[in-house]
């Protein structure tokens, strides 16, 4: 077996479902062939209060999304001025966790935003030769922590980030535009909307909006869901593993067909039988949805996350409603008027990467076929 490491953190669902994705991917191309091991870098690696950052993250966004939303930017700002300089050799010499690593992988896979650059140091520091892949995982604008020039290459997902990628000092060569890595079960799900429906338990009929929460169910979801009811429409509501939610939302005496979810793994079924989508601006959600063919109406959502919504909005795949009153609106507007919905279905081609994740475990088997033998540490 090929060995991959993915170097992620979980600070949120979307990192690992990316590698999730890859991994799956790897699978469905390669079969039997790679074991792909997931690195932590936070956790393994990070000095405290760092080390914590996993149950320090869904805290801080929940109960004050403003002043993380300030660090991330700073942060950003500061990873611009000096992306390529300096060292952390000092935190990843080839006796620490992610040395040892290095010499069991045939490849190292980036999936989170600050951690491409401590990747090209540990591999400095190491000793190994090791092929270094990037896959950006934000989206329109993705942080400067992405982008190192020193990296074998650099995965993107819209045009937009190749052209910060170079500014950055990346070379052009080593950019390819490749899409969100979404799971591949996306793109080869062949049930129909139909069976979709019948299988889900789902009237066939009634025009379906899916209302997503994320992993962690965060942000005004009980309102936003229950600010749908009247309209007639039916909506399938995934509050992820906020279960209190779950159950608060199943006790409600809905007008129209109301389908209430927990934490979701047949997220491509759900999709399938919806008309449409609505949710936060997440980077995989968005993709997942452009991959089905489902409008968005997108609505809340971090400071990063608002290039997404200008991403979706220009391309005519959606609109953005900051409050339940406004997402009511716009889907009272589509139920009342169909073709209004119809083209906005459309033109979710334009962002549509349904093969970006089997093309990502491509680029990874290249890599990891084409390591060099190990060399002395710089």
């Amino acid at each position: 077996m090929i060995r991959v490491g993915f170097l992620m953190s979980d600070t949120g669902g979307g990192h690992r479902a990316a590698g999730r994705a890859i991994e799956a991917a790897l699978d469905h191309r390669y079969p039997d062939t790679f074991k792909c091991e997931y690195f932590d870098v936070f956790r393994k690696c990070g000095i405290p209060p760092l080390h914590r950052a996993p149950e320090i993250y869904p805290w801080w966004v929940r109960h004050h999304q403003p002043s993380y939303d300030l660090f991330v930017a700073a942060i950003d700002r500061a990873m611009a001025l000096r992306v390529g300089r300096g060292s952390l050799s000092h935190l990843v010499g080839r006796k620490g966790p992610l040395g040892r690593a290095y010499a069991t992988w045939s490849a190292a896979v980036v999936l989170h935003a600050g951690f491409s650059g401590l990747a090209v140091a540990a591999r400095r520091a190491s000793g190994v030769s090791l092929p270094l892949l990037t896959v950006i995982t934000d989206m329109a604008s993705p942080h400067s922590g992405w982008f190192h020039p020193e990296v074998d290459r650099c995965l993107v997902p819209t045009e937009s980030a190749i052209e910060k990628g170079i500014k950055l000092g990346l070379a052009r060569e080593k950019l390819r535009l490749v899409g969100h890595p979404a799971h591949p079960k996306f793109a080869l799900l062949e049930k129909t909307k139909a069976e979709a429906r019948e299988e889900l338990g789902w009237d066939p009929h009634l025009l379906t909006a899916l209302v997503v929460s994320g992993a962690e169910g965060m942000g005004a979801m009980e309102r936003l869901a229950r600010s749908l009811d009247g309209l007639g429409a039916q909506v399938a509501i995934v509050a992820g593993k906020n279960e209190a939610l779950a159950a608060r939302l199943r006790e409600v005496s809905w007008q129209d067909p109301a389908h209430v979810y927990g934490f979701v793994t047949n997220m491509e079924t759900l999709m399938r039988g919806a008309d449409l989508l609505i949710g936060k601006p997440g980077p995989g959600v968005i993709a997942e949805a452009a991959i089905m063919g489902l409008p968005m109406i997108l609505t809340g959502g971090m400071v990063n996350e608002l290039a997404n919504v200008q991403y979706v909005v220009e391309a005519g795949a959606g609109v953005y409603a900051k409050t339940p009153d406004e997402v009511r609106a716009t889907l009272a507007g589509w139920v009342s008027f169909p073709p209004e919905l119809a083209r906005h279905a459309a033109n979710t081609r334009k962002i549509a990467y349904p093969h970006a994740s089997l093309d990502i475990a491509d680029e990874i088997a290249a890599l990891a076929r084409s390591r060099p033998s190990r060399v002395a540490p710089a």
